[in-house]
């Protein structure tokens, strides 16, 4: 029998005649991007980077949604894959091969191809002389829409023009999901003013159109600077035709007023950079009424100050939530303004303002939270709560770099989505779970940083990760916004006679 010291001597030598790991290829896809828009008609350019650290690469295999469509047999590994039938949706992943016959296949690249959609509106114009300014007003309006249910109210900061912002996508989109029109203003600085000023153009614009309902509809409502000014203008004169309001580096003004229950029944959220001078102190008398069952919230944003910096990402998602809960179903502005849902403190969820330092903002059902309401911030459901904490949170370690939150991009439905992690922040990380909004869409616990949503449904996407160490910390990434868009039905088809 073989002694202890004799067995280690034998397992040594196997082990120094044992062969070595060989190192895998590394391979990733250059081109196209991941979340790219293709067109498949001229051709898809495909790249990739290949290399062996124990010889060449031999070939690189191309596949598009697992079906292999060419072969490179040397540097550079690239070639014009020509699709027979151009799908929605491509997934390509690229295989290495080195001299030896080891293979590694790279992360998928998601890209999707857009059906090319014109959108056709109709603008209306009313301008005004108030208080030695010339204040106008333009209403737009999705071309063929029979009622207008609604209105999009953004306007201007000083010096700016909100009239044409229809065309950033999250508002041009929000108009056709919803059946809704546009309000975009100049020179609408003085808000007590600029709201008659709206009231003349709304008056006057209803006949111009063949529209008689928009002296009726209500509005949601955003903008920046002084158009968050207006907004709470809105709020202040107008509270039972304001579905909800998001004050963008501006207050809600309810400076020499005593709120009444339409008032405080408005949900209302103001962001705010966290180094613009004062905030503050203009926000706690506001926040001052949560004890009275105000549905304010605040929100500061880390690092800004006063500036437009993709606050869309919360506003838009928030104020199309607030119109599924407060519209009601058989309202019809043709017949008179509409009486909007109340919603009550307990429908909520609520985020504690004193953990926004923390790691991860504390987020809770209203009817659970047990913190100071004058420090809290109400939120419309778990969908924006989520959203909310994933924005609100300081020093995130995540970020997510793809897919970006852009005016001028829209997916069609259908499409996937690929959420791809910066996680050099939080490098242990044990796992990360991707979300839109509250759902859950799947979890990773090992390989690339990076998950495909599919199957995209028409409307507003905030995607957010949060992720999980080795001692179950959770800390969030930044949030960002998808603009799915609704695709006008065929043309009808005139049968043959």
């Amino acid at each position: 029998m073989p002694t202890p010291t004799r067995s280690l001597l034998l397992l040594a030598a196997l082990l120094t005649l044992a062969p070595a790991a060989h190192a895998l290829p590394t391979v990733r896809i250059t081109s196209p991007q991941v979340n790219a828009v293709v067109d498949p008609a001229a051709g898809l350019p495909l790249t990739a980077e290949a290399a062996s650290p124990d010889g060449p690469v031999v070939k690189v295999d191309f596949f598009d949604n697992g079906r292999l469509v060419g072969t490179v047999t040397q540097p550079p590994f690239a070639l014009l894959y020509h699709p027979a039938a151009p799908p929605l949706n491509f997934s390509l992943t690229a295989r290495a091969t080195d001299a030896a016959g080891h293979a590694a296949l790279s992360p998928p690249v998601t890209c999707v191809t857009l059906r090319p959609v014109q959108r056709h509106y109709r603008s209306y114009d009313y301008q005004e002389t108030a208080e030695n300014l010339l204040k106008q007003v333009r209403v737009t309006i999705p071309e063929g829409l029979t009622t207008v249910r609604g209105l999009v109210l953004v306007s201007n900061a000083a010096g700016d023009d909100s009239r044409d912002r229809y065309r950033e996508a999250w508002y041009g989109e929000f108009l056709h999901l919803h059946d809704f029109a546009f309000v975009g203003t100049k020179n609408f600085t003085s808000h007590v003013a600029s709201f008659t000023v709206l009231q003349h153009a709304l008056q006057q614009i209803a006949p111009d159109s063949a529209h008689p309902e928009l002296v009726n509809v209500p509005y949601v409502t955003t903008g920046f600077s002084a158009g968050g000014g207006f907004a709470s203008r809105l709020v202040v004169e107008a509270p039972d035709r304001v579905i909800a309001a998001v004050i963008v580096s501006s207050r809600l003004n309810l400076t020499g007023m005593t709120p009444g229950p339409a008032h405080l029944r408005t949900p209302v959220l103001i962001t705010s950079g966290e180094q613009e001078s004062n905030f503050a102190s203009v926000i706690d008398p506001v926040l001052a009424y949560r004890p009275q069952g105000a549905l304010y919230a605040w929100m500061t944003i880390q690092g800004t100050g006063h500036g437009r910096v993709g606050q869309e990402v919360i506003a838009m998602p928030m104020l199309e939530a607030a119109l599924r809960l407060r519209y009601p179903e058989a309202g019809d502005v043709r017949q008179g303004p509409l009486t909007l849902k109340t919603l009550t403190p307990e429908s909520g969820w609520v985020a504690d303002n004193t953990t926004w330092h923390s790691g991860l903002t504390t987020i809770a059902p209203a009817a659970q939270f047990t913190g100071d309401l004058a420090k809290s911030s109400w939120l419309l459901n778990q969908d924006i709560a989520y959203i909310y904490r994933a924005y609100a949170t300081y020093d995130r370690p995540l970020t997510l770099t793809s897919p970006v939150t852009a005016p001028d991009r829209v997916w069609d439905p259908g499409s996937n989505v690929t959420l791809v992690v910066d996680a050099t922040g939080f490098p242990q990380w044990k796992k990360l779970a991707f979300y839109d909004g509250v759902r859950l869409l799947g979890e990773i616990t090992s390989g690339p940083p990076q998950f495909t949503a599919p199957n995209l449904t028409p409307g507003d996407h905030a995607f957010s990760v949060l992720g999980t160490d080795p001692q179950g910390q959770q800390r969030p990434s930044n949030p960002v916004l998808v603009v799915v868009r609704k695709l006008p039905p065929p043309p009808a088809v005139t049968p043959a006679p």
